[in-house]
């Protein structure tokens, strides 16, 4: 049995994620500069019945919610990016610069479970300014400044924007990184 993001809760719908966009569209952070997400889930019982393909595993498992995830915070955009994913595809990694300067990272792990299941779900966000670290997973936000940190609440996210983010699906990011982890080769994609 292999999770599928449809099985996992969605990341997306996190009121962390609402409540961090929030902060980034109003510059509480200055000029967004780098985002950095970790992923950890559980996945396929075993190596056996994880996908052949290195690219398979964590990136299918986990990429489509990653890019999303990744998306909503740089808005749609092109990056030139370089990914390795380990033999058995459990590990993927990317680090990519966005068209308009933003660096961007990610970090995909399963590891062998029963049932589909985040672990881990955090994501950091830098500014010129400061920085956010949001776990994903529990209601907590962490804003770094020059005035020091302070810990956000939130709440239930309110209804999306939804012409802030155009439609589109993650498969042709999803092809261009596991096409950079088989091949070693940078490349440059959208999302």
């Amino acid at each position: 049995m292999t999770a599928s993001p449809t099985a996992l809760m969605a990341l997306t719908a996190r009121p962390g994620l609402a409540r961090a966009l929030g902060a980034v569209r109003s510059a509480e952070i200055g000029l967004l500069r780098a985002v950095a997400l970790d992923l950890v889930a559980l996945g396929p019982a075993s190596a056996a019945d994880a996908p052949a393909d290195a690219a398979g595993g964590a990136l299918q498992e986990l990429g489509p919610e990653a890019i999303e995830v990744l998306r909503r915070v740089t808005g749609p955009t092109s990056l030139d990016l370089q990914a390795h994913s380990t033999r058995d595809g459990r590990a993927t990694t990317f680090l990519a610069r966005a068209g308009h300067g933003v660096v961007v990272s990610a970090h995909l792990s399963l590891i062998p479970g029963e049932r589909p299941e985040h672990l881990r779900a955090a994501l950091r966000i830098v500014g010129t300014h400061g920085s956010m670290l949001v776990d994903l997973l529990r209601p907590q936000l962490e804003v770094r400044t020059a005035a020091g940190a302070t810990h956000v609440p939130f709440g239930e996210p309110g209804p999306a924007d939804p012409s802030a983010i155009p439609p589109g699906g993650p498969s042709d990011a999803l092809s261009g990184i596991a096409e950079s982890a088989r091949s070693g080769r940078r490349l440059t994609i959208t999302w």
